[in-house]
């Protein structure tokens, strides 16, 4: 009798739970920087959401994934890449008007509308959006916004790693496949 061997199609938990970890590592960097008296904009919250999206879609994946809910493992990880091209087209717009500051005005009808969402109501220390998009910091000579939407867009390659499978996996699969 052979002994049993994981499903090689299952989606690999390491890799959304990275994604997670990653997605705490920066949330946890936009409150430090929000400590230090930057303000967050409408978009800065926008992309503030996109990331817990996919930081509780990537939870999801790995949970499923350890259950063996194979299927409803990818579905979650695709919602993360959906929320990560989501977070990565806000942080785009993000980019554009810090590159073009007279794009923007005093006070943005975007911020009156998500500081009246309940979860800015619950969370305002989080959610709140009192600064302004032009006036971000910048590390390491770039602006957060770029590496807002650069981080959206590592976190979107481990996930569509995560959910096409690793090549290790798939090198088993065809193994299982030929015996």
């Amino acid at each position: 009798m052979k002994p049993s061997r994981a499903n090689p199609t299952q989606l690999p938990v390491t890799l959304p739970l990275l994604a997670a970890l990653i997605c705490v590592l920066i949330l946890a960097g936009a409150l430090w920087q929000q400590h230090l008296g930057f303000a967050p904009c409408p978009l800065c919250i926008l992309q503030r959401i996109a990331y817990l999206a996919v930081l509780f879609l990537a939870l999801a994946a790995a949970i499923l994934s350890r259950r063996r809910a194979v299927a409803a493992a990818r579905g979650a990880a695709v919602l993360a890449v959906l929320a990560c091209m989501a977070g990565f087209g806000v942080a785009a717009k993000h980019v554009w008007l810090v590159w073009h500051p007279g794009q923007t005005c005093g006070l943005d009808p975007l911020a009156v509308t998500i500081n009246h969402w309940a979860i800015s109501q619950w969370l305002p220390w989080m959610f709140r959006a009192d600064g302004f998009c032009a006036d971000t910091p910048y590390l390491l000579g770039q602006s957060l916004p770029l590496w807002s939407a650069l981080g959206f867009l590592l976190l979107a390659a481990l996930l569509v790693i995560a959910i096409l499978g690793t090549p290790r996996a798939r090198d088993r699969n065809m193994a299982i496949q030929s015996d």
